[in-house]
């Protein structure tokens, strides 16, 4: 899919964009996890070092 990126394939920008999606998806599952939980405010910093250091 880099190659299709990288080559302004429109096919690229879709599966970038379904990747995205697929992402904040989870993240938003494994924050309403932890919500129910209680544990969020023990959980966010570390998922926000996780999230940063990948881009």
């Amino acid at each position: 899919s880099r190659h299709l990126f990288n080559a302004k394939e429109i096919l690229g920008l879709q599966i970038a964009s379904i990747h995205n999606l697929a992402f904040y998806m989870w993240l938003v599952k494994e924050a309403r996890k932890q919500i129910i939980a209680g544990t969020f405010s023990a959980w966010k910093p570390g998922m926000m070092e996780r999230i940063t250091r990948r881009l």
